[in-house]
């Protein structure tokens, strides 16, 4: 796969208030971060350089050259994208961490799982719980997955998996703890509580109708005794 490269620059100043003059201009600050450097670099870029990189492909699994257009020494080092800060209000990325890389030196980063199937407990009425989304996990650059394939297609209602029973490439070694929760499987409500669950929704507490209920059999009972 070709290589992309980023074309970027060293950031002038650093702050929040510098920051959101970048952003308001078109531009991304961003921190280049690595073991071998003695202090993080402050950089910044144009939106339009990450259109390749944010795709169908995980970014945190790319190695990318960076470009550094206006700085002295001429060195393209090599990185991934370490996180990706987004707003969530308005769309889109407003801050990138990177990480530079050595060839044969492996890091830590994070990988997101990807759930597949439909378990069978949610063909009965079982409700899925997602508990972990992603695992930190120790490999060579070369070898980060885009995601983590989780299979849920046979857990039924009571069962769950937990990290230790997610496949990942022999390469790849995973450093979250083995026995958290990853999804489980739980019942539905049972039925009264989903019955009063719908009367509150309604607006009608159940007691008040259970009494309402009351009122109107004992009214009904001494109708039919004056009646008679």
């Amino acid at each position: 796969m070709k290589r992309l490269t980023l074309k970027v620059k060293l950031r002038e100043k650093t702050g929040k208030g510098y920051a959101r003059k970048l952003r308001r201009e078109g531009m991304i600050p961003a921190i280049l971060y690595g073991s071998h450097l003695k202090e993080s670099v402050p950089l910044e870029l144009e939106k339009k350089e990450l259109k390749d990189i944010i795709s169908h492909r995980s970014p945190r699994e790319q190695i990318l050259n960076l470009d550094i257009v206006n700085q002295k020494a001429n060195r393209k080092p090599e990185v991934i994208v370490k996180s990706a800060q987004r707003n969530w209000l308005r769309g889109g990325i407003q801050h990138i961490d990177f990480l530079e890389i050595t060839r044969g030196e492996k890091l830590t980063t994070t990988v997101s799982f990807s759930f597949v199937g439909k378990t069978q407990g949610e063909k009965i009425g079982g409700i899925v719980e997602h508990l972990v989304r992603e695992v930190e996990v120790e490999c060579l650059p070369r070898d980060i997955p885009a995601v983590i394939e989780v299979d849920v297609s046979s857990l039924d209602i009571g069962d769950s998996l937990k990290v230790k029973d997610v496949k990942v490439p022999p390469q790849v070694k995973v450093l979250t703890h083995l026995e958290e929760t990853v999804v489980t499987v739980v019942a539905p409500p049972p039925e009264e509580e989903a019955v009063a669950e719908e009367e509150k929704e309604e607006g009608v507490p159940a007691e008040e109708v259970e009494l309402v209920d009351e009122k109107k059999e004992k009214e009904e009972e001494e109708t039919e005794k004056k009646e008679s």
